[in-house]
């Protein structure tokens, strides 16, 4: 899956896995099945709650490594969960796409197979620096701020518009 999708596309499907963990007095944990995961990773099914404290754990040691990615410890901890997961590049055909595949055969092994190259893709590509957190007072959603000037505040138009709305009736009246 690695080479079918471009690091942008493979940095949000991670993004979207991280904005699943629980913020305290924020919001609580949001991945309680595999088949929530199959709605962000498309392939996860079947599983018992193992596996999904299994995603969860992988998931909480990949978030710093999107959201405050330290440049000295982040490349190593990211070769280790390679070397963890057992992953190997593969090439099926002429022409195909470099997929990494692991022998293992949890379901948490079929989601490294994705998130860790794509992690690895990302920061080769320095799309890490343009990992933001939500900018709405009562949203911490991380996204990847891919507009042209890197200005974007906002994860989604949902927020901006709150926010904006928020602002206009705080203005105090006869305010232009």
């Amino acid at each position: 899956m690695t080479s079918e999708h471009s690091p942008e596309d493979l940095l949000r499907i991670t993004l979207a896995l991280v904005a699943t963990r629980p913020l305290a007095g924020a919001w609580p944990e949001e991945l309680h099945s595999l088949e929530q995961l199959s709605e962000i990773l498309p392939g996860a099914e079947d599983t018992t709650a193992t596996d999904v404290a299994d995603v969860r754990a992988l998931r909480d040691r990949l978030t710093p490594l999107v959201l405050s990615p330290d440049p000295d410890a982040a490349p190593a901890e990211l070769s280790a969960l390679a070397e963890e997961f057992g992953l190997r590049p593969t090439v099926d055909s002429v022409g195909g796409p470099i997929r990494h595949v692991s022998p293992d055969p949890r379901p948490v092994a079929r989601a490294a197979e994705v998130l860790v190259p794509g992690v690895m893709l990302a920061w080769a590509a320095g799309l890490t620096s343009r990992v933001r957190a939500c900018g709405a007072d009562d949203c911490e959603t991380p996204f990847l701020d891919s507009s042209h000037r890197a200005n974007r505040h906002y994860c989604s138009p949902r927020c901006s518009t709150r926010m904006r709305v928020r602002r206009h009736r705080e203005r105090p009246p006869g305010a232009a």
